[in-house]
Order: structure tokens, then C-alpha cells, then sequence
């Protein structure tokens, strides 16, 4: 099946910090606090287009999370019955063919993927300041785990790989380095403000504050990002 761009997003979306409820058209989207202005300026307007129809978006205080929620039976027909996605567990998860079709598609998916369940961390090397970039993604070890290195491997990016069995067998992916992490946010272009103000304070500055908080970054950053 051929897919467009924003489909592609959104399976990364689902793949990423989403669920698929067993039995009932439920589709269902967990984050951070931080994640609030992701979800209302890029998740809901994207799942409307794509679905159809507008998410719901619900703060869950006992856990300190957003949940974004949506009720579509057409879209879990487009996503299980044409593009082969699974209900439940993601435990057998595996990304969908059809994202292999074109590298633009594969960007798109990685991106959706990205912001929901990725991160850029920054380390101090041998300096006293976090300057060193890297982009992470941990996962569950499964075949989407693995299939993940494919995707990387298409759009030509230098990676490291490792499995921690301390984290009950989760695989990284991490790209490292000022190059590779400005090809990662040139190819990719990552839409949660989460990770985009991190990468801008850094390249701005040079380095990064650990634990600084989103309010912070766009402050300090000039211009200041939406």
C-alpha cells in the first residue's frame, strides 16, 4: 500500500508512545507535561487530517501525563486492515512495509517516532560543559526494535547499536556527534518542542543545561520558536 507523508507520521505517532486497544477503536497517545503544546500544535491537527476527527486531550494529575485519545473506526480499518498494524501489545510490533516504499516516507515515520518516544541528550566528553550531541532512541526489544537499523541504514546514517539486558533486553539506537545530529534535524525535522529548543540552545550556545525546563529553552533562545 502506498501511504503519504502525514500517514507516515502518524503511524510513527502510534509506533512510538501509542496504543491500539484490543477490542474497542481506541487509539491512544501518553506523554510528559512537556509534551502538551506537541500534541495540541502537531499531533491533534495531524490525527484530524489523517483520520479524520478531532482527538481528545486529557491531563492525567496521578501520573503526570497528557493523554490523547481518539475514537475512529475508519482509522483502525486504514491502519489494521490496510496497513497490517496489530491491536494490543506491541510486543510483536513491527513497522509497516510500506514505510520501506521511499525515503521521504521513512523520514516522516522516523519523525513521528522520534518525538514521541526519542531524545537528544548532550555529554561533556572531556570538557566541564555538555556540548557532545547525541540522538537516542530505545525500544523494546522486538522486530520493530531491529527494523529501526534498516530504516537508518536507507537514509545513510552513521549509528551505534546495543542491547542492555539490565533494561529487561531494550535496544538503542544513538547518533552522535555535531554532523551527524545536524543531518538529523536538516533530514528529519522533528516537530516536538521538547527536542527541537534543545538542539537550538545548543547550537546556539554550544553547549546545553541538563534538566532545564522547555520554558527556559524558548526564552533564552533568539528568536524566540513558536
Amino acid at each position: 500500500m502506498k501511504i503519504n507523508l502525514k500517514v507516515a507520521e502518524a503511524i510513527g505517532i502510534i509506533l512510538g508512545d501509542g496504543h491500539l486497544h484490543t477490542r474497542n477503536n481506541l487509539i491512544t497517545i501518553t506523554g510528559s507535561l512537556e509534551n502538551l503544546s506537541y500534541y495540541q500544535r502537531r499531533v491533534s491537527p495531524l490525527f484530524q487530517e489523517v483520520f479524520g476527527k478531532n482527538p481528545t486531550l486529557r491531563k492525567r494529575n496521578d501520573r503526570n501525563a497528557y493523554y490523547l485519545m481518539l475514537n475512529s473506526k475508519e482509522g483502525f480499518n486504514l491502519l489494521i486492515n490496510k496497513i497490517g498494524m496489530k491491536r494490543g501489545s506491541k510486543k510483536d510490533a513491527s513497522i509497516p512495509q510500506c514505510i520501506f516504499s521511499s525515503k521521504n516516507v521513512a523520514k516522516a515515520f522516523l519523525r513521528g517516532m522520534f518525538d514521541t518516544d526519542g531524545c537528544i541528550k548532550f555529554s561533556k566528553q572531556s570538557k566541564n560543559i555538555n556540548y557532545y550531541p547525541r540522538i537516542q532512541i530505545a525500544l523494546k526489544e522486538n522486530q520493530m526494535a531491529h527494523q529501526i537499523g534498516e530504516l537508518l541504514d536507507m537514509l545513510g546514517f552513521k549509528y551505534g547499536k546495543w542491547k542492555e539486558q539490565r533494561f529487561s533486553g531494550i535496544i538503542f539506537y544513538q547518533i552522535s556527534g555535531h554532523k551527524n545530529t545536524k543531518k538529523w534535524f536538516k533530514e528529519i525535522k522533528p516537530q516536538n518542542q521538547v527536542h527541537v529548543t534543545k538542539f537550538l540552545f545548543w547550537l546556539e550556545f554550544g553547549y546545553y543545561i541538563p534538566k532545564c525546563s522547555l520554558e527556559y529553552r524558548r526564552n533564552s533562545l533568539k528568536p524566540k520558536p513558536i
